[in-house]
Formats: structure tokens, C-alpha cells, sequence
């Protein structure tokens, strides 16, 4: 079999790395070849890693070193047929890129069937004509939890075939887990994690709101933040405006990520929408409990009051700027709900809410002991790399056979 994959590799993120420990995983080498269709480059820091397992990897923006302009679009249209063609590959597999009319015109043209992994592309507004022409394109879509398979059918009315393989724990970061126990102090002060862009939709301006809380509840804690982006500087300004700037660290972008793990004695992520959150189930395989906001994919990643817990976001979004937050190009306008499995306005979860979770599990030692160890197994039980392989390997096999 041959795929030629579509997807993104500008930047590290979660999809970027997933895709990586992909064509790293045994069920994806020989006899299983693949193709490469990215946008406008590959980033230094995946690059080396994801050409060897790749036989040509190709710009559908550039054509003989000249870079096409976006119209007329017909131009980047047939650059990606092209390439498709070139590949003679049995699937043309778009990673979370959604009604993308290149792909479309591409899978017509060559009589490759398009199969879609969602994990995010979904939640953006896209044309809805362009929507349902992709959606009538695909053969199948391969989604990383429910809640992005109910997205992908609730906003968008797909009805095609849609399998479910639940996100798992890259190899990499699970053999780090096994290595060593958490080196988080243990003592009075507890190290609160976040892990995240810095961006507004992923909501730690709420987390440095949560911290004031706890100051003010009396629980001797700091926030560390791993990640960086485009809300950094107004973080900053944030945490000094609500005088916690002595009990917080902006770290940056951390390369180290199970280091950052295992020095955690809790994970906090308020994100207002988030398909899966890798981070959430990263930190439960190094035993870190998880706090996280109850929508979209994180309630499936978190046994409730086992491995962590899940808090309602019950705050109207009109209320976000107060909190320092504000609209981002990446933020939905509905999100989902995993307890009524419906879409509803995006929303956010109150500080003090985050506040009273930490406390609960953070105050008693015992609860906290026996989440770490119940995150511990949930992680290796729920988010095994290998079922999330032979699962997605199996559908994109079953979807290129069918007609």
C-alpha cells in the first residue's frame, strides 16, 4: 500500500508530532510506502526525522522553485493533482485539513479515495459549500476521540462512514514515562503545569486567575508554564496585574516534556475547546493527575475523580476579556458537549471552579497518591500507541477498498 499524506508541517504541534510517530511506527514501514504533500515547508525540528521514512516529499504551493499565487486557484488546484498523480498512491490521506477544495479536485481527478483524520479541522468555520464537497469526496473519516467524530457530524451533517481511533501516547514520551518515577518535590509547595500554545483559545489567562485563588485559599503552589505564542506578553502583563508574577514561570518552548512532567504534581488545562488534549494524557502517563475543563474531547481522556477531574464551563464567552482573554483566529464558535451530545456557544470554565478542583485534589495527599497511580495505568490501558496504530492502519485499508 502507498499513502501520500497531506498535512502541515510549518510548526511542532500535536498533529505534526503524531504524524511523525506514525511513520515511525512498525505497522507503517515496508510494504506500507508514503508520500508527502506539505504547504510551505517542513520545520527544522521534524524535518530530519520524517524524511527518511519518506519517498518524495513536495510543495503543492511551489512548482519548479516558483511559488504559486494563491489566485487564481485553479494554479495550486492542479499543482495538487499533480503530485497526486505523480504518487499513483491508493489513499490520499489529509491530516485535520477539511474542506480544502485542492484535495477535492485532486481525488476527482486521479480516482484517489480522500480519507480525512479529523482531530481539529472540524471545529474552524470553513464555506459550507466547500464543506460538502469535501464531505462528498471522502470515503471515510478516521477521528482521534467521539467528541471530534460528533463535531465533523453535528456541524457539519457528515454522514459518511466516520471510525473513532482514540489519539495515543507517542512511543517517545511513553518509554520516558517507564523510565523514572515523578520528581515533583512532594513537600509543601506544589508545582502546578500548564502545557499549551499561547494563544487565547487554550485559556491559561484562566490558569493565572486560578492561581490567584489558590494563593488567596492559602495552598503554597507555583505555575509552570510550558509553551510559547502570541499571547505571551499580555500572559505576562496579566500575571503581574494580579501580583502571582513571583509564583509563575513562562518556560517557553520546552523540548524536555517528560522533564516538565515529571516535575509536576498537577496538570492544569482550561482550555475553552480541544479535540483530544495530548497533554492530558501525556501527563497521566508520568502519574500527574489532570484538572481540565469539561468540553470537547478532554472528558474522554480523564477517568472523573480517578485520574483527575472535569469542570463544567458554565461562564458566558462575553465574559472571556474580563479574565484576559479574547477572540482568536483558532477559536470555534460552538464547541461540544459531551453531556448532552449536542453543540453549544463556546463557553469557559470560572477560576474559582479550577481553584476548588486543585484544592480538593492537591489537599489530601492520599487522593492525590491514588490518582497519580490510577493515571498511571490509565494511561498505558486507554492510550496504548500500538491499538491506535493497527486501528487507524485497519481503516484507512478498509476505506481504500471499498467503492
Amino acid at each position: 500500500m502507498k499513502i501520500v499524506h497531506r498535512i502541515n508541517l510549518d510548526v511542532a504541534g500535536g498533529v505534526e508530532n503524531q504524524f511523525l510517530a506514525f511513520l515511525q511506527h512498525p505497522l507503517a514501514k515496508a510494504p506500507v510506502r508514503h508520500d508527502l504533500i506539505y504547504a510551505s515547508g517542513i520545520v527544522t525540528s521534524l524535518a530530519a526525522e520524517i524524511r527518511p521514512h519518506i519517498d518524495h516529499a513536495k510543495s503543492y504551493k511551489r512548482w519548479r522553485g516558483v511559488k504559486l499565487p494563491r489566485r487564481p486557484q485553479r494554479l495550486r488546484e492542479a499543482r495538487m493533482a499533480a503530485l497526486v498523480e505523480a504518487s499513483a498512491a491508493d489513499v490520499l490521506l489529509s491530516w485535520s485539513g477539511f474542506a480544502r477544495e485542492a484535495l477535492v479536485v485532486a481525488a476527482r481527478q486521479t480516482k484517489t479515495p480522500l480519507v480525512y483524520r479529523e482531530g481539529g479541522g472540524a471545529w474552524f468555520e470553513h464555506d459550507p459549500d466547500a464543506a460538502e464537497r469535501f464531505m462528498k469526496e471522502m470515503r471515510g473519516a478516521i477521528c482521534n476521540t467521539h467528541a471530534s467524530m460528533r463535531m465533523l457530524q453535528l456541524k457539519w451533517g457528515y454522514s459518511g462512514p466516520a471510525k473513532v481511533c482514540m489519539g495515543g501516547i507517542r512511543p517517545s514520551v511513553m518509554a520516558a514515562a517507564d523510565e523514572s518515577g515523578r520528581t515533583a518535590a512532594g513537600g509543601e509547595r506544589k508545582r502546578i503545569g500548564v502545557a499549551a500554545r499561547l494563544a487565547s483559545e487554550k485559556g491559561v489567562c484562566l490558569a493565572l486567575h486560578t492561581l490567584k485563588h489558590l494563593r488567596h485559599a492559602g495552598l503554597d503552589c507555583v505555575l509552570d508554564i510550558a509553551g510559547d505564542g502570541p499571547d505571551r506578553a499580555g500572559l505576562e502583563s496579566l500575571a503581574a496585574d494580579l501580583a502571582v508574577e513571583d509564583s509563575v514561570r513562562f518556560r517557553g518552548l520546552v523540548r524536555d516534556m517528560p522533564a516538565f512532567y515529571r516535575s509536576l504534581d498537577l496538570l492544569l488545562h482550561p482550555a475553552l475547546q480541544e479535540p483530544l488534549g495530548n497533554v492530558t494524557i501525556e501527563a497521566q502517563a508520568f502519574g500527574v493527575p489532570v484538572v481540565a475543563a469539561r468540553v470537547d474531547g478532554m472528558a474522554e481522556t480523564i477517568l472523573e475523580d480517578q485520574t483527575g477531574r472535569t469542570v463544567a464551563a458554565d461562564q458566558p464567552y462575553n465574559r472571556y476579556p474580563k479574565f484576559g482573554g479574547a477572540r482568536s483566529v483558532m477559536q470555534s464558535a460552538r464547541v461540544y458537549d459531551p453531556d448532552t451530545d449536542a453543540l453549544r456557544p463556546v463557553d469557559f470554565v470560572h477560576p474559582q471552579a479550577l481553584a476548588d478542583a486543585i484544592i480538593d485534589i492537591l489537599g489530601d495527599a492520599g487522593r492525590a497518591q491514588a490518582m497519580s497511580g490510577a493515571a498511571r495505568a490509565h494511561a498505558r490501558e486507554a492510550f496504548s500507541f500500538d491499538r491506535y496504530m493497527a486501528g487507524f492502519m485497519h481503516s484507512i485499508k478498509e476505506y481504500a477498498a471499498t467503492e
